[in-house]
């Protein structure tokens, strides 16, 4: 029988100290062990299982893998080091492992200008109490710092007062990610944070990362060799086998297992999560069932960093990285649990409860670019003519590119004088401005009848037919405001403005409105006009306060949305002038239902 061997680790996983045991340690015995040598970490092995034991910064010892592989093992002590260590009181290291941003690779860094953008969007799309004009980004390690800034006159020695206490900050990593902290975290802390969690995600295997740091040390020794060059080329050959790769995947995913089985109710019998996920955002859903009985919970953020870990390893694979992946857990007499994965790779468009914004999916293309896309995804994402991997070739050959025949527009029409607006079956173009129609976020196409009193001539009438579409935030304006205008009492709608509004309507309207309804069931709300729409009903500041229930109807009439509330006996009216006011009866038919 094989000893069990005791080992002190330290925070860079190096050992301090070692022994050899016949019996399995308690609890006790290990955190003795650790804390006689002044470390955070001991593992304990026996043969190829090594269980991980690590120390809060409370003191307190417990297991956070009983037993896994010695790799799986230096994962678990990163992660325990990230969430509940670092960076510590003396703030930031760049020795430590997490303290340095990784690469930016193939995603590059983003500019200052998109950073702000992705922050306007992030705060229209979550109806966020907070401006999005003025915004200022600082750089980092790893991304940019947006923020408000505040204006204080430092002649007023009271004006301190007015400086708003624990306010939003949001971090923008170079993979798009966003991450809103409070202004109460120092500006040093929150930087070293968001880096070190974008180092863990993403760093290299060990056989890369040591083959990097050698390549590294070569280069070192050879500049202090006086003789620059003599190493003329080094290049890290090789990656970890498809084999072992998929192993580490597997042995993470029970680890995530783990974790997650500790955040249900003592006695659960089945447990089933679901992560969506890209490389800058994702959805996360947990549900335990206690005697048939399903118990809704929620995927803490450390938790959530691992999965971002595992399927970042998993983007090694033949098959790439997972779009969504499925976890269910299965306990059997005895205690034994059963652990079951499943991988979804886009095959089938995701349901749209776990569908994320068309920018994610862009993001994560370009972040691990791949030759096979689903035509869905590359339709969602608006993918069309952006980068991803070129299909393999035999060496010395070429594959000519393909010539897609020219797709032809629905609508050329003239608005105003001098410039078309053009739209087929993927963008809308107005002279230089143009959008995919899945990046658009909303739509309005209001219609409004001037009526012209004469004097001692008949009255006339001018009609304006208006279209517009874009996105929260950085959206261009000319979009927003198409505008078409005809005289008569009778006109008949311009063609070109006919043609948008039908597409509109069968092609943008439904995806908006299973957005807009997602957004509403996770939390979320947004504003239509001065309407706020939330998940417990409409909110008119002054004017309305109303739950679904109470809603009894909602037309649109005369250019408006009339909401009728019972009780009330004036409806509330809401312009279709506003973006997507025309989601607004769908929307509480919904909820309402």
């Amino acid at each position: 029988m094989s000893r069990h061997v005791l080992a002190a680790v330290g925070m860079d996983g190096r050992e301090i100290a070692r022994e050899e045991r016949l019996t399995a340690p308690s609890l006790a015995v290990v955190a003795t062990y650790g804390d006689l040598h002044a470390c955070d970490y001991v593992t304990v092995s026996q043969g190829e299982s090594v269980g991980l034991y690590a120390r809060d910064p409370g003191g307190t010892w417990d297991a956070v893998s009983p037993g896994t592989d010695a790799v799986t093992a230096d994962e678990m002590r990163l992660w325990f080091e990230l969430t509940h260590h670092y960076p510590g009181p003396d703030g930031a290291d760049p020795s430590h492992p997490l303290g340095r941003a990784p690469q930016p690779g193939a995603i590059g860094r983003i500019d200052e200008r998109r950073a702000i953008a992705l922050v306007q969007e992030h705060i229209a799309t979550g109806g966020l109490d907070y401006p999005t004009q003025g915004l200022v980004a600082d750089r980092f390690a790893a991304g940019w710092r947006v923020y408000a800034p505040v204006d204080v006159d430092d002649s007023d020695p009271m004006a301190f007062l007015d400086i708003p206490v624990g306010r939003s900050v949001f971090m923008v990593g170079d993979t798009g990610r966003i991450k809103e902290l409070t202004s109460a975290i120092p500006p040093e802390q929150a930087d070293a944070l968001f880096t070190a969690e974008d180092a863990f995600v993403r760093r290299p295997p060990a056989e890369e990362a040591f083959m990097n740091d050698l390549k590294a040390e070569f280069e070192r020794l050879d500049a202090r060799s006086g003789q620059p060059g003599a190493i003329t080329d080094f290049t890290v050959v090789g990656t970890p086998p498809e084999d072992v790769t998929a192993a580490r995947v597997t042995a993470l995913t029970d680890e995530i297992a783990r974790q997650l089985a500790l955040c249900g109710p003592q006695r659960w019998e089945r447990m089933v999560a679901v992560f969506s996920c890209a490389v800058s955002a994702e959805t996360a859903d947990l549900c335990f069932w206690q005697h048939e009985r399903p118990l809704e919970a929620r995927v803490p953020e450390q938790i959530a960093l691992l999965v971002r870990r595992q399927r970042h390893l998993a983007a090694a694979m033949p098959a790439g990285p997972w779009l969504r992946l499925i976890v269910a857990v299965t306990k059997g007499p005895g205690g034994q649990a059963q652990v079951s994965t499943q991988y979804d790779y886009g095959d089938e468009r995701l349901p749209d409860g776990q569908l994320l914004a068309p920018t994610h999916y862009r993001n994560d293309l370009a972040a691990y670019p791949r030759a096979g896309v689903p035509a869905w995804l590359r339709a969602y994402a608006g993918a069309n003519g952006r980068r991803t991997a070129a299909p393999r070739t035999a060496p010395g050959r070429s594959v000519p590119p393909r010539q897609a025949a020219p797709e032809r527009p629905f609508v050329d029409s003239l608005v105003g004088w001098t410039t078309h607006v053009v739209a087929d079956q993927q963008r809308i173009t107005y002279g230089r401005d143009s959008l995919a129609w899945e990046e658009i976020e909303w739509v309005r196409y209001p219609v409004s009848r001037t009526k012209h009193l004469g004097f001692l001539v008949p009255s006339t009438y001018t009609n304006t037919y208006t279209f517009g579409v874009g996105r929260y935030g950085n959206s261009p304006k000319s979009l927003g405001n198409l505008i078409w205008s005809k005289g008569g009492k009778r006109a008949e709608a311009p063609e070109a403005w006919l043609a948008l509004v039908e597409f509109a309507q069968r092609v943008l309207e439904p995806r908006l409105l299973v957005d807009r309804l997602d957004l509403i069931r996770r939390g979320g709300s947004f504003t239509i006009g001065e309407m706020r729409v939330h998940r417990s009903g409409l909110t008119l500041r002054g004017v309305m306060e109303a739950d679904w229930e109470s809603l009894t109807d909602v037309e649109v009439a005369d250019g408006l949305v009339w909401i009728h509330e019972r009780g009330r006996q004036q409806p509330v009216r809401v312009s279709l002038d506003s973006a997507n006011a025309v989601l607004l009866p769908r929307i509480v038919a919904a909820m309402a239902g």
